[in-house]
């Protein structure tokens, strides 16, 4: 009795940080404004929670860079940009060492959708991703939990990839 007890606190304990950070679409979201959209982004770095230690600037003059810790010798450039109904795009060309000189291969574009809820919070979701995630509070800024980080993170990370590949 007192295993299976504890073995269900452990599953219900393993569960809560999915339970609090993601929910469906908000019913009382609206598009967020680009504007909302392109102050939470700029000068921001998203940190990449799963798949490659690394993340995605967006610079306050729409580039934006990528970067892969798990495979360091590669970098992503391009430019990013917020449309009408809130969604920022983003699309990368993607480098990578190919003999003595720097293979490059165009990515395809990746848009997020965000939307504001009736308090103010503002919401992402994915390309085919039924979840929606809380990011920037209306008084309490940008979450702790959402991965965005003030700054360029991986600056110095992509300043030597890039001349390693000669960029």
């Amino acid at each position: 009795m007192k295993i299976s007890v504890r073995l269900m606190a452990a599953i219900l304990l393993g569960t809560i940080p999915s339970l609090v950070l993601a929910d469906p679409k908000p019913r009382s979201a609206k598009p967020a404004p680009p504007h909302l959209v392109s102050k939470i982004y700029a000068g921001n770095t998203d940190i990449w929670a799963e798949g490659c230690n690394g993340g995605i600037y967006y610079s306050p003059n729409q580039q934006a860079r990528a970067w892969c810790g798990d495979n360091s010798d590669s970098l992503g450039a391009g430019e990013w940009n917020v449309d009408a109904q809130g969604r920022l795009c983003h699309q990368l060309s993607w480098y990578w060492p190919n003999n003595s000189r720097a293979g490059k291969s165009l990515g395809d574009q990746t848009c997020i959708s965000h939307v504001v809820d009736r308090w103010g919070t503002v919401w992402r979701s994915w390309p085919n991703d039924a979840e929606w995630w809380p990011l920037s509070g209306k008084h309490s800024g940008i979450r702790d939990y959402s991965g965005m980080k003030k700054g360029y993170k991986f600056h110095s990370n992509v300043m030597a990839t890039r001349s390693k590949l000669g960029l």
